[in-house]
């Protein structure tokens, strides 16, 4: 890590009342129980709840370092289950991963030879799983590191070919939207966009915002792979319309872009909005939930109708446009593939 990647993850941890050491950094129990290192391969198997189709899935198990361990689980049919664990806890032959960033999705397994039995937990539901070696692990997808504080964690995804300079964004949730957040970081990694996810917040002002997202841009431009002339932002209801009126502001942080989701309209933010309009930054409003035509309405009439700015709704999703489907929600329609286009075509 350069001196000046270090100061502005200092700076992410100051701003976030950080207090402990990065994740990458094994206590001693940890290390312990990494003692035996986990068996590298790639394996492929099932994924069963009962009642449900089966889900076929695989898992990758890499060293890309000394000292250093990683895993991917990988649900072709599921893609919201899959996910990059950055840490791996393995211990007399039992292997568990937590989801980054998001903490009730947790994959147990025991080793019984090339075999690895266990169960996918997400809440309350469970999945049996098996799965058998297959051979070398897959090339990863993408990287995640953690930013961790005393009330939650930042997260960054960041994408393992750096080869080709891409778009890079903060996402920042409020607690509605917090638990699609790594969802939706997961499929934009895949695409090649960096995330950054900083903790949920429903609390906005943009006084508390401002430093927030100065910090959290500062980081995204020293990222390897940022192309630093498209690094935006995404936020989340309060945060939405507290982040607008951020970036309207004459001496605010500038973005490439701005992504709203779930913004209500009033005074302060319909001016922000407006003002954000008259700049001609590309704007990108996502609405879901029963009332998302209406709401979605009002920042179109804040816009105007400007060309360049995009506003969408989607009724059949949730507020985290999601859509409940068996073990794992799934994206609503057209989701994240018009994201994903949108974001390309900045």
């Amino acid at each position: 890590m350069t001196p000046n990647r270090s100061r502005l993850l200092g700076g992410l941890l100051a701003l976030l009342s950080l207090g402990m050491p990065l994740a990458g950094c094994q206590s001693q129990g940890d290390q312990e129980a990494a003692a035996v290192p986990p068996p590298v391969g790639h394996y492929e198997g099932s994924i069963t709840v009962a009642g449900q189709p089966e889900l076929r899935a695989a898992l990758d198990i890499r060293h890309p370092s000394p000292g250093h361990y990683e895993a991917e689980l990988t649900v072709p049919t599921a893609g919201t289950l899959s996910f990059v664990a950055d840490t791996i806890l393995f211990s007399n032959n039992r292997l568990r991963l937590a989801r980054p960033a998001r903490p009730s999705q947790v994959l147990t397994l025991t080793q019984d030879g090339d075999f690895w039995r266990g169960s996918l937990a997400l809440d309350s539901a469970k999945g049996e799983t098996i799965l058998l070696k297959r051979g070398m692990p897959t090339p990863s997808t993408y990287r995640v590191e953690q930013v961790p504080q005393g009330t939650g964690a930042a997260w960054l995804f960041s994408p393992s070919d750096t080869s080709t300079p891409g778009a890079a964004l903060a996402l920042l949730p409020d607690t509605e939207t917090a638990p699609a957040a790594a969802l939706w970081a997961d499929a934009l990694a895949r695409e090649g966009v960096i995330v950054l996810v900083l903790p949920a917040a429903d609390s906005a002002t943009a006084a508390a915002e401002a430093p927030r997202l100065q910090t959290a841009l500062s980081l995204l431009r020293s990222t390897a792979g940022a192309d630093t002339a498209t690094i935006g932002a995404w936020a989340s209801g309060a945060r939405a319309a507290a982040l607008a009126q951020v970036l309207a502001n004459p001496g605010g942080p500038r973005v490439a872009f701005f992504m709203s989701q779930n913004a209500d309209i009033d005074p302060a933010s319909r001016a922000a909005f407006r003002e954000l309009r008259k700049r001609k930054l590309p704007l990108l409003g996502l609405y879901g939930g029963a009332a998302a035509n209406q709401r979605a309405a009002a920042l179109r009439n804040a816009l105007g109708g400007r060309r360049g700015a995009l506003v969408r709704a989607y009724r059949t999703a949730g507020p985290d446009l999601l859509v409940p489907d068996g073990l794992s929600p799934r994206f609503g329609p057209g989701l994240p593939n018009e994201v994903v286009e949108w974001l390309r075509a900045q």
